[in-house]
């Protein structure tokens, strides 16, 4: 695997980096689903030192064959679908400025390495998260059917909620990674739905605000395996 370059981060990126995470630290254990925590210490990742990317992939590469690669900004669907099916996730190369340290709507590397990597380090959900890649890839040319993937990703992979034992818990990354929507989320504040393709790839989002509206799923196992029913929705409603 090619070592990706060592990065230098600046003092100002080193403070934001531990002022998430080390106040995240004192609330996640009660507000994400178990597949995170378990990746955060599969891949050692701490407030107290930034991980370079090549060190995160050494490990997560022998787990689930997926790979972190920097990126400038956000990509598009056009372009994110076709990485995912090759099991690589792209990561903001940039850390968000201290004054933007609940929420910010351009990926960075507290959103991608903090929020998604630690996901990705389980071979189940990176088996997924590639499948749905390569499904969405067979409809990037259909711009109606295409969108009601990115959808669907939006409010499962980056927004969804799971029913635990213990509780509804943050499963999406877009939330994992933030102290606002993490805290929002979890309030009395959005409408919560139960999991139900037909509603959630017929609703809209935006990526500049906290989510009003999210969705709920009963497992992981509801998740993984619905991708099959997810094609036949998308494709007898277009």
């Amino acid at each position: 695997m090619p070592m990706v370059k060592e990065k230098v981060f600046t003092k100002n990126e080193m403070e934001a980096w531990h002022a998430v995470l080390s106040e995240h630290k004192k609330t996640r254990g009660f507000q994400i689903v178990d597949l995170f925590h378990s990746g955060l210490e599969t891949l050692n990742i701490k407030a107290n030192k930034i991980p370079q990317l090549w060190e995160v992939n050494d490990i997560m590469y022998k787990k689930s064959g997926f790979k972190g690669v920097y990126v400038d900004g956000l990509e598009d669907g056009k372009t994110f679908y076709p990485m995912l099916a090759n099991r690589l996730f792209p990561i903001g190369d940039f850390i968000r400025d201290k004054k933007d340290l609940s929420y910010t709507p351009e990926p960075d590397m507290i959103h991608d390495l903090y929020g998604h990597i630690p996901f990705l380090v389980d071979r189940d959900y990176a088996r997924f998260c590639q499948r749905f890649g390569k499904t969405a890839c067979r409809y990037i040319d259909d711009e109606k059917k295409f969108h009601q993937f990115e959808r669907f990703f939006w409010f499962t992979i980056e927004f969804g909620l799971i029913k635990t034992g213990d509780g509804p818990r943050a499963f999406g990354a877009g939330i994992a990674s933030s102290l606002g929507e993490c805290d929002y989320a979890l309030s009395s504040g959005p409408v919560v739905i139960d999991f139900d393709i037909d509603l959630i790839i017929n609703q809209e989002f935006r990526i500049d605000r906290i989510q009003k509206i999210l969705f709920i799923m009963e497992s992981k196992e509801q998740l993984y395996g619905c991708i099959d029913e997810l094609v036949h929705k998308i494709c007898i409603n277009n």
